[in-house]
Formats: structure tokens, C-alpha cells, sequence
């Protein structure tokens, strides 16, 4: 199935509450949340060739459609973290195939938001007035495992034409086309389009861009109708933005 229909979160819950909570429920879920099943969705998933990642699925579980891999859900507990990593992971993947020597990473950029669904089931966010605190342990959790850099090496059968084709198709596949940094990047590397290419390039993405999203789409969740974590409601009042630069260099 198509990553483009498939629902962005799923909430379990026990069957006969999985069929009824919308008629308790003063507004409608949007189309990209789905309630299951736990007696009987779970297994129908899981046969269908979708993978969990995060703890046991049990009643009120929250999963999270994995924005880089094909029929992947991510427990929300996991999320954040889990998700910039990944991100941070993509980009890696991508300087490799791209005959990239190194890359650095740098935070240039923190924002906290909150997100507060009205009685109608109206999403909003808010940014806090007072700012992020830069030195707050978060800030520096967050920095210490993005902030790196790397060394990379060329394997034998390395192919660079080859690797922009792939990447192009991916970054069409998985709807990334909005890191136009990275797209720019792929496109100035590939010397079938002016006979030459870059050897030096700043990116800039916003690390925590799918996260947000998926934490904006799951807000309508926080209703009382639904028994969701303690956690998943925290992580609705403190929606970190995370922008990052990326150096690639390339000889």
C-alpha cells in the first residue's frame, strides 16, 4: 500500500470502543488517524506486512506512520528522538552516495511550540513567547546527538549517477520534496545536467519537520473520550522545532 493513504497514526483500543468512540466523540477525526482493533486489527497488521517499532502494543497505544520507511510504525514514546535520529541518518546515506568525503552538523535554530485542539476539534499551534531556554537539558540532549561530524569513504563500486537516480526516486516516494536544500544538492551533483558539480554545499532542514506534523495530525487523541498516555498529552505542550545546517563536502 501506497505511503500516501496509509493512515499517519493509529491508535488501539479495545474492539467495541474502536467502533463506537465516534459517537461519543464532539467532532470528527481527520482522515489521517485510524482507530484499531487490539483483539483483531493487530495480527491483521502485523500479517500484512507492517512492523512496530516501540513496546507492545496494548490498549491506548499511539503509533506513528514512519515518514522514511516503507510500512513502519513508531510508538510515540519513541518518537521524537527516534525520528531525528533517523533523519540525521538519512542525511548521512544520502552524503555517502553522493561521493560526500564529510559532513558536520550544527543546531542553528530552536523553537518550542504548543499544540491545543479546541471543542470542536480544531488544531492550533502556539509558539511560546518566552522562547527556549538554550541551556536547559533538553536543548543539550538534543544538540549532543545531532551536532557530529563524520568521515566518509568511497567504496570500490561506488557509482554516482547511479545513487542520484535512487535518491531522486526516494525523496519523490517518501514526499520529501520539501527539503529543497537536499533536493538542490542531488541536482548539483549530477554532472549529466551541466558537465560539472559542486564540491562544497550547505543544507538546511528542520529535523523535527515530520515529527511536528505527526504530533499536529494526533492532537484530536487528547480528548478525554480517548485514555492516551500522560506522555502523549506532555509531548502535545512542548513540540520542540529544530533546524540544523549540514556541510558537505566533497573532493
Amino acid at each position: 500500500m501506497s505511503q500516501n493513504i496509509l493512515p499517519q497514526t493509529i491508535l488501539f483500543q479495545d474492539d467495541e470502543k474502536s467502533m463506537n468512540y465516534r459517537y461519543k466523540l464532539d467532532y470528527t477525526l481527520n482522515k489521517d488517524i485510524s482507530v484499531k482493533s487490539i483483539e483483531y486489527d493487530l495480527e491483521e497488521l502485523k500479517n500484512s506486512g507492517f512492523e512496530l517499532y516501540g513496546p507492545r502494543p496494548d490498549n491506548d497505544s499511539i503509533y506513528y506512520l514512519h515518514p522514511y520507511k516503507d510500512n513502519v510504525y513508531v510508538h510515540e514514546s519513541l518518537a521524537e528522538n527516534f525520528l531525528i535520529n533517523e533523519k540525521v541518518d538519512l542525511f548521512k546515506k544520502v552524503a555517502a552516495d553522493l561521493g560526500a568525503t564529510s559532513i558536520s552538523t550544527k543546531v542553528s535554530f530552536l523553537e518550542t511550540k504548543k499544540i491545543v485542539v479546541d471543542i470542536n476539534g480544531k488544531v492550533q499551534v502556539k509558539v511560546f513567547k518566552g522562547g527556549i531556554d538554550s541551556h536547559s537539558d533538553k536543548v543539550q540532549s538534543l544538540k549532543s546527538s545531532i551536532e557530529r561530524t563524520y568521515k566518509i569513504e568511497k567504496s570500490d563500486n561506488f557509482d554516482l549517477n547511479a545513487n542520484i537516480d535512487k535518491w531522486s526516486k526516494y525523496i519523490c516516494h517518501h514526499n520529501l520534496k520539501h527539503e529543497t536544500d537536499l533536493v538542490a544538492l542531488i541536482e548539483d551533483r549530477d554532472p549529466r545536467i551541466s558537465g560539472r558539480y559542486i564540491t562544497e554545499s550547505t543544507v538546511k532542514s528542520e529535523m523535527t519537520a515530520e515529527y511536528s506534523n505527526l504530533l499536529k495530525v494526533s492532537a484530536q487523541l487528547s480528548s478525554p473520550i480517548f485514555n492516551v498516555s500522560s506522555d502523549f498529552q506532555r509531548s502535545l505542550e512542548t513540540v520542540n522545532s529544530v533546524n540544523v545546517e549540514i556541510i558537505f563536502k566533497f573532493n
